[in-house]
Parts: structure tokens; C-alpha cells; sequence
């Protein structure tokens, strides 16, 4: 088993003025009264999105994004891929003021916010943190019974390989007092006693933007569980336990941990009533997910696609680090749908007041035996603190985060997650920073496409100016690649363009004269977007092997200048939506789909689409803006169609007309979609 920390260092576009990671964010906004509900700041979310996991930060104790419709990042992974692990991370709140128990819940919108959410680049930007404030101390419906705490919300994100797999959550819990004459001052300043921190955690594990919400294979096998003292309930599950027995270094590993209630995971296990999509003629049987599931092709463990991909490879979970008083583990409940308590007294009876710790729910042998399917919720309690004195505050410090292996998933995944959630613990205790003399300097990445004398695109230079990387003592080499599509699991899929060692670069700026390396790559396809990432690897003592990253990407377009109108083209026609024009979600670089090109273009042409009947179905020019998220535009010769109507809808299969008019004249045409 290989134990050792890559390090990878996503460094596009880093122009941010970075701060130390526990420093004040400048000009930070001021804060409203933790009682007064008037001049109170609206809901406000940003995003992390530097590491491979992404994920929304609010002001108001939800983590992530629960929405069913246009969902914004929720422990997104791969970052980009749309393929969300979480549905809802919430806090629960419990203590007893003046006699009286009462829990204050994200379900039941009893957190009121009173600061924005500010973020800010940290670690020469390679990092980001982000703060805000919300507070429980304002009375939002009658059955809510404030508590009197503030509470000052930090959050940590990492572009760095080893670290990006996470985010850390760091809580300050303030006893603030309560109104109780409503003249917006506190006046009862009482002690807070019996203090509970509860974090609920409900992960549809996992869903793809294309994926049905409800489905069963989505939510409907969503296992929840945390640990005592030891990692055996993973045998439960059968392909599981075959990993354990295969491969016995895996238990090995788990065994040099130590099993604990401060970490909860979620995870796609098999729902038996959901037949597995993986075709058997087809996997790949020498590996050891596809012996498994060859001899066990209905096992839908990890969203296996027809040919044994896992669609959802990756262990979410959540890792208590540091709670200052220390809230011990009190107790953990795994819930499901239909069983959400949405009272302060069902929260209590069934969850924050118990302390045991629900094992997963199996069925007996004349039903079959193994765990029961579920759309499951975990549900961890710490604490309590005896009391908390007005003015006094209780950190709490844990990370969200997975573990994904995406050969095998399974226990590999979960070797991962315990790896991941070593380096949480360690960048906490380094004060949320990381040594940053081991890693080597990046180079920066330049590309740019080559046209021949007719200004037809040729294909794509690279180029990087190598010096400030090879300086570094820690600089072993380079590696060039680019990918244009990715896995079912959002993965790029890389093609290896070049490989240098430290002496292979040396070697080359000796025989040029010059400081730049470049390749010229020209296997691209019209119409298609390729990534081009250049990797910058080393190696240290303390953080091993090293690869850092820097990244650009391009459009193969058609030619940059057209005075005549007699070579526009229509690129692909017939457009088919299975061509590899379609870019479909997820196995593409591109969050976008159904996009067909008008080539060779005046700058100033106009084209409109109609049907043969004459309808105007609508009008597009080469100057007109993507409007997709990080897009490149493609040149003033180019213009580009989504397919969609005027009227904002997709239009349907058939023949159609095209009419462009210019300077240089007028051209009219046809072309066909098939779908």
C-alpha cells in the first residue's frame, strides 16, 4: 500500500493578493446586533471551488446545497463534474437556558444570518478561506426557543493534491445572552448548561445533474456509518469484504488506525432492487473490481456503469478534529426518509439525548440477510459541555470531505478517506497552513492555435518557460498532457503528449539557446475543446512525491480571416447526437452539450436559421459571447449554436435553411439534425 502524499497545485488563473490562513479579511463588513430583527443581512452563499472537491458556503449553518433544481456545488467531485455527494450538512444546536432544553435546527430555519460570506486567497493562492456570521439569539417562530449563541463561521479550502479533497469547518459558538424585553440589548445573560454540538449529514451519495433526485440507485442505498472500536462492519458489505480478503494489506492498513466515533461516513452501497447496468461481456475480468463483478454483476456497489466504472467511487464523510472545551462523542443515529424529526423533543428522544451508537440496519436471514437499502441520514452528537458562561465560546473544528479510488472504490476508497482526513487533522494543527519550501515554483502554461498561410487552424503550440521550476531543489521533471473528454466519474481522460526529465529539460534549452520549451500538438478535431495541462513533479522528505499543475485550453476553430462567403460550412452535418460533437454530459470536458458551428465566417456575417416552412427559428453571429462558465472564445470566423430556439427551446429533429448576409454578399443553406 502506498502511503506517501502527492501534492497537486491547481494554479489557474491565481492573480488574488493572498493573506495568512488565520488572518482578519480586509475591510470585512460589520456585523449586525445579534437581536435586532430589523437591518438584518440577507442569505448569502459563495463557493469553494479550488480543490477536487467544490462546495457551497452559506450564512446560515447549511452546508452544501439541497436544491432540487439548478443545485450549485455540494461536495462536488470532481470538481466540475456536477457529480454531487451531499445533499444537506446541517447543525443542530442544543443546550438549557433558565430550565428550559431547546435545540435550534438549519430544518427548521431557526439561524438567522448577520454577516455576508467573505472569502479571500490564501497561501500565495493555493488556498481559500471564507467567513461569515449567523446567530441563533433571535426568535424565528413560536416553537423556537433561543439558546443565546453567535456563532463565527471559518471554512478552508486547498488547491494542493494532498489537501484538496476536503473542506475544513471551523465554528466559534459564543454565549451572547437573550433579549427578553425586546430593546435590543441583552438582558438575560445567564449560563448556557448542558451544550451539544450535532451535525447531521444526509448524502444522496452521489447524483449527477442528469440523474432523477429520487432514483433509487441514487438515494436509495445511501449507508451511514460511524465507528467504535473497530472498521468491521465494512465486511457487511459483500464486495467489501472481498476487497478485504483479496487484497490483505488492506486490513493491514485499517489496523495501524484507530477506530473512533469523531469520524461519520456515507457511501453507494448495493440496493438489491435495483438491477446493476454492468453488461458481462464487456468488463474488464483481470482487475480486481472486474473478477468481482463478473461473478457479481448485480451488484450495483458504487454506481457501476456497463463496463464496470464506478460512477460513484468516492466515501463522503465527516471528521471531528477539535473542539475546544472538548465536547466528547456522545452517541450517533443513523435516520432515513420519512423519519426526519422536526421537533426539539423528537430531536432529543431519538438523537442528541441517546448515548449509543446505531449499528447499520441488517435483515434477517428469511429476508435475505445483509444491510437493509436506505435513503439513510448520520447523525453525530458531542458533548455535553456542563456549562458555558455568558461571554465564553466553544470552538468546534471538523472537515467534510471523501475518499475516492476510482479503479476500485470500496475499501481503497476508504484507505484514501483515512488519509485524507490525517492531512485535516495535521493542517489544523500547522494553523491551517502548509510548508511551502518543499514545493517547486509552477510554469506557467501558454497555448495558441497555428495557422497555416490560408489562416486554417493547423493545431495548437504549447509552450512554458521551465527556468523557475528546474531551479528548485526539490524539481525532478515535467510531464505534458491533454484530455477532451472524461469518465462517467467526471475524471479527465489525459493523453500523454511529452515526458521530461530534470536532464531531458536541461538538455533542450542547451540545444535551443532559449528558456522556453514548446511542442506543437496537431491530433485535434474541429469544433472540440481540449485541456492542456502541464505537471510539474518533484520530490521532498516531508510531502514525497510532488506534482503541481498548470493548465489552458482551447477550441479547435476553422479559419481566423474570411473576406468570401463560397467555403462556409455547417460542422457536422448532419449533426447527430451521438457524435462525439455532442460532448455529452458527463463524459465531457465541457459542462455543455448540442453545440453545431458555423465555419469560415466574415466577422461581420449574420446568420439566420429557419424552418422550411419559413419560421424563424433564430439568429446568431460570430461576435455573439458563449456565455458558458470558463469558455474559450472561439474567432470572429466562427459561430457557434446551442440548438435552442429564440423562444428558449430546443429544437426538434429535421431539415433546416440557413441564410447569412455580409459585406461580401449573401449565402444560403441547409442542414439536418438527427437526434
Amino acid at each position: 500500500m502506498n502511503h506517501k502524499m502527492k501534492i497537486l497545485i491547481n494554479l489557474l488563473l491565481i492573480t488574488t493578493i493572498c493573506f495568512a490562513a488565520g488572518g482578519h479579511i480586509k475591510n470585512r463588513k460589520e456585523t449586525r446586533s445579534s437581536f435586532k430583527q430589523t437591518d438584518l443581512v440577507p442569505y448569502d452563499y459563495d463557493y469553494h471551488k479550488i480543490g477536487s472537491m467544490w462546495m457551497r458556503v452559506t450564512n446560515f449553518a447549511m452546508i452544501g446545497d439541497d436544491a432540487y433544481q439548478n443545485r450549485t456545488p455540494s461536495a462536488d467531485w470532481p470538481g466540475g463534474s456536477g457529480n454531487s455527494y451531499l445533499y444537506r450538512g446541517s447543525l443542530w444546536l442544543t443546550g438549557t437556558r433558565n430550565g428550559i432544553r431547546a435545540t435550534s435546527s438549519q430544518e427548521e430555519k431557526e439561524y438567522t444570518p448577520l454577516a455576508l460570506v467573505e472569502k479571500e486567497t490564501i497561501l500565495n493562492g493555493l488556498g481559500e478561506h471564507t467567513w461569515t456570521k449567523f446567530t441563533e439569539s433571535i426568535k424565528t417562530n413560536d416553537a423556537h426557543y433561543p439558546l443565546g449563541l453567535d456563532i463565527t463561521q471559518h471554512t478552508y479550502a486547498y488547491g494542493m493534491n494532498f489537501a484538496d479533497d476536503f473542506i475544513l469547518y471551523r465554528y466559534y459558538l459564543k454565549n451572547v445572552g437573550v433579549d427578553t424585553t425586546g430593546d435590543g440589548v441583552a438582558d438575560d445573560k445567564n449560563a448556557l448548561y448542558g451544550v451539544h454540538f450535532t451535525f447531521r449529514m444526509d448524502g444522496d451519495i452521489s447524483k449527477l445533474t442528469t440523474w432523477d433526485t429520487e432514483a433509487d440507485f441514487v438515494n436509495r442505498d445511501d449507508h451511514a456509518m460511524s465507528f467504535v472500536d473497530n472498521w468491521d462492519e465494512l465486511s457487511l458489505f459483500p464486495y467489501m469484504e472481498y476487497q478485504l480478503e483479496q487484497d490483505t494489506s488492506l486490513q493491514s492498513f485499517l489496523d495501524s488506525y484507530v477506530a473512533d466515533s469523531t469520524l461519520t461516513i456515507m457511501f453507494d452501497g448495493d440496493n438489491r432492487g435495483y438491477p446493476s447496468e454492468v453488461d458481462t461481456s464487456v468488463i474488464n475480468k483481470n482487475t480486481l473490481s472486474g473478477a468481482y463483478l463478473y461473478q457479481n454483476p448485480e451488484d450495483d456497489f458504487g454506481n457501476p456503469n456497463p463496463v464496470g466504472v464506478y460512477q460513484t467511487p468516492g466515501i463522503l464523510a465527516m471528521q471531528m478534529i477539535k473542539t475546544d472545551p472538548l465536547l466528547q462523542p456522545k452517541s450517533y443515529t443513523t435516520s432515513y426518509i420519512g423519519q426526519d424529526y422536526s421537533d426539539d423533543n423528537a430531536m432529543w428522544s431519538n438523537a442528541i439525548g441517546k448515548t449509543t451508537y446505531d449499528k447499520l440496519f441488517t435483515l434477517p436471514p428469511f429476508q435475505g440477510g445483509g444491510v437493509k437499502e436506505g435513503d439513510y441520514r448520520a447523525i453525530s452528537t458531542f458533548g455535553p459541555l456542563d456549562s458555558l458562561a455568558y461571554g465564553d465560546s466553544i470552538e468546534v473544528v471538523f472537515a467534510v470531505g471523501l475518499g475516492a479510488n476510482t479503479e476500485h472504490a470500496g475499501v481503497y476508497s476508504f484507505v484514501s478517506l483515512l488519509e485524507n482526513m490525517d492531512v485535516a487533522k495535521a493542517l489544523v494543527a500547522d494553523n491551517y497552513e502548509a510548508d511551502m519550501i518543499e514545493i517547486p515554483p509552477s510554469s506557467d502554461l501558454h497555448i495558441g492555435a497555428v495557422l497555416d498561410e490560408n489562416n486554417s487552424f493547423k493545431g495548437v503550440d504549447i509552450s512554458w518557460d521551465p527556468v523557475n521550476s528546474m531551479s528548485h531543489s526539490n524539481f525532478t521533471g515535467f510531464l505534458l498532457a491533454k484530455f477532451k473528454e472524461r469518465t462517467v466519474a467526471g475524471l479527465p481522460i489525459y493523453d500523454t503528449l511529452v515526458v521530461l526529465s530534470k536532464d531531458d529539460a536541461v538538455a533542450i534549452l542547451e540545444s535551443t539557446g532559449e528558456n522556453i520549451i514548446s511542442v506543437f500538438d496537431d491530433n485535434v478535431e474541429f469544433g472540440l475543446d481540449y485541456t492542456y495541462t502541464l505537471f510539474i513533479k518533484g520530490y521532498s522528505d516531508k510531502y514525497f512525491n510532488i506534482e503541481l499543475t498548470s493548465s489552458d485550453f482551447i477550441t479547435a476553430t476553422g479559419k481566423a480571416v474570411v473576406s468570401n462567403l463560397d467555403e462556409i460550412l455547417v460542422v457536422p452535418n448532419p449533426y447527430r447526437a451521438s457524435a462525439p460533437w455532442n460532448n455529452a454530459s458527463p463524459s465531457s470536458s465541457s459542462k455543455w452539450k448540442d453545440r453545431l458551428f458555423f465555419i469560415n465566417l466574415p466577422s461581420d456575417a449574420i446568420i439566420r436559421i429557419f424552418t422550411l416552412d419559413g419560421d424563424h427559428v433564430d439568429t446568431i453571429q460570430p461576435t455573439d459571447l458563449r456565455n458558458i462558465e470558463n469558455a474559450p472564445e472561439t474567432n470572429d470566423a466562427t459561430a457557434e449554436w446551442d440548438l435552442v430556439s429564440r423562444s428558449d427551446r430546443e429544437i426538434a429533429p429535421g431539415v433546416y435553411m440557413y441564410h447569412v448576409s455580409s459585406a461580401s454578399g449573401e449565402k444560403t443553406g441547409k442542414f439536418v439534425i438527427i437526434k
